[in-house]
This record gives structure tokens, sequence and C-alpha cells, in this order.
């Protein structure tokens, strides 16, 4: 797997208006209404949605992820930018210019 580009700290992440999303046995599960397709999260993903219920940048994502779980800042930010890469090549997430 390549790494993906990195991505600003202060970029603003949000969810776009188009999703549904829902918990089912456990699992949370989003669905893209224009397209149709559904993804299924695993725990630690779900936490990363929930925490996007508002738009956060980066930077506020992988403290907020690094306080919830007991993981190194370097390979917090650097899942995080994966999972927020695939995210956004799926268009469940917008990664935005400068929050600030």
């Amino acid at each position: 797997m390549s790494n993906p580009t990195p991505i600003d700290p202060a970029a603003a992440l949000s969810r776009p208006a188009n999703l549904a999303a829902s918990e089912i046995d456990g699992e949370l599960v989003i669905l893209n209404l224009d397209s149709g397709h559904f993804f299924q999260l695993n725990p630690v993903g779900s936490r990363i949605w929930e925490a996007l219920e508002t738009p956060a940048t980066m930077a506020e994502l992988c403290c907020a992820m690094e306080q919830r779980f007991d993981v190194d800042p370097d390979a917090c930010r650097r899942d995080i930018e994966a999972f927020i890469a695939a995210l956004s090549a799926h268009a469940l997430v917008t990664i935005g210019p400068d929050a600030g």
C-alpha cells in the first residue's frame, strides 16, 4: 500500500450532506445516497467518523484519537491520514482549505 499524501494539519475535514449512517449489529454502515454504495467501518473508523460529526481539522482529529486510544502520535497521524484519504476517495469526507 502506498503512503497517502500528507494532509495539512489545518485542513478542514467534514462529512458531506449526501450520506446516511447507521449502526447495524454493532458496526457503523455509511450509505452514499448519490452513488448507492455503502461502507462498513471498524470500531476505530467509527470513532473517527463520530469525531467528524462537526467539522474538525486534521490536528484536532489526531489529538482526539490520541486521547481516546493509547497510540503513538506519529503512527496515529499516519493511520488517520490513510483512513481520511480512503474516505475522501469514496466521497465520504471533504478535505477543505485551512479551517483557520
